[in-house]
């Protein structure tokens, strides 16, 4: 018989945070914790659908996105249907933004559809801004939510004027000030290191964002 340590096999179960590539590895064990398949999801700013990847086909998801070009559903996320109201078991948050930085170098494809440069260009940009898009979702998912329902929030912290914004801290105290109990928080670190735009740094890099889970109260 060898005498090498057989590796016990890999536990079944769902850490706090993994190292991935994109956010499609990670959203599925978000679901498999706290949204049973069939249910019926909002996905409030679907995007190009990344998120769903891995588990297109188990749930009942309505795809709304403000560009014409994206989901199936094309409203602003903060002003939805009046009939929605108590609908979906899940929503799912993700605005597109950027706080001030980048704006010049702005991909396209991130900057349609939710205009960021043009927000910034009226000084709607910065942190502030941030936060207030996402208490715009946060409310309006507590309008389209069923009763115990989760919500989903995808964001991650920002750095302002060399002042570190913590953005999920904010947020979940939104979410209990506005009737929400908080129940988990995923880390996503990525695989990638992030890119510098200057030469000097005043504070470590971000390179992990967060799911904030949440559910209405009953």
């Amino acid at each position: 018989m060898s005498d090498e340590l057989v590796p016990e096999p890999k536990p079944d179960f769902i850490v706090t945070a993994r190292v991935c590539q994109t956010n499609a590895e990670q959203f599925p064990d978000v679901l498999r914790l706290y949204v049973p398949p069939p249910a019926k999801v909002l996905d409030m700013t679907y995007g190009n659908g990344v998120f769903w990847k891995q588990v297109e086909g188990r749930y009942n998801v309505t795809k709304n996105d403000i560009d014409p070009a994206r989901g199936t559903t094309h409203h602003d996320f903060a002003r939805l249907p009046s009939a929605w109201r108590e609908r979906y078991d899940c929503v799912v948050l993700d605005p597109p933004y950027l706080g001030v930085g980048g704006i010049e170098t702005l991909k396209s494809s991130i900057d349609r559809g939710y205009k960021n440069r043009a927000r910034a260009k009226a000084d709607l940009a910065g942190i502030g801004a941030v936060r207030r898009i996402y208490t715009g979702g946060i409310i309006e998912a507590w309008r389209v939510l069923k009763r115990s329902g989760i919500l989903v929030i995808k964001t991650m912290d920002q750095v302002e004027s060399g002042q570190q914004n913590w953005l999920h801290v904010d947020l979940m105290e939104m979410c209990r000030i506005l009737g929400f109990k908080n129940e988990d928080l995923f880390v996503y670190v990525n695989k990638n290191m992030p890119t510098m735009r200057h030469e000097y740094q005043l504070h470590a890099r971000h390179n992990h964002s967060y799911w904030i889970v949440a559910k209405r109260s009953p």
